[in-house]
């Protein structure tokens, strides 16, 4: 039977600057612009009976990738 005992690299504190931060803060925002945009450019659609079969699931693919983005998003 062997112990294992904590490792030193699992041990150690990590310091993050405060530019490191910043950086994080900016792309943060810069990420949640994006997502907006795309959820402003890609809205939840109803289809119209004019509407033919192609071009409801164009429109539909393009919108799932939307809902993919906002979920994972959330999952963070």
């Amino acid at each position: 039977h062997r112990v294992h005992g904590c490792l030193l690299s699992l041990s150690i504190l990590m310091s993050t600057s405060h530019n490191t931060l910043s950086l994080l803060e900016t792309k943060g925002m810069a990420l949640n612009v994006l997502v907006k945009d795309l959820d402003e450019t890609f809205p939840p659609l109803n289809p119209s009976p004019s509407d033919d079969l192609a071009t409801v699931m164009y429109r539909a693919g393009q919108r799932s990738v939307v809902e993919w983005i906002l979920n994972k998003m959330d999952d963070y």
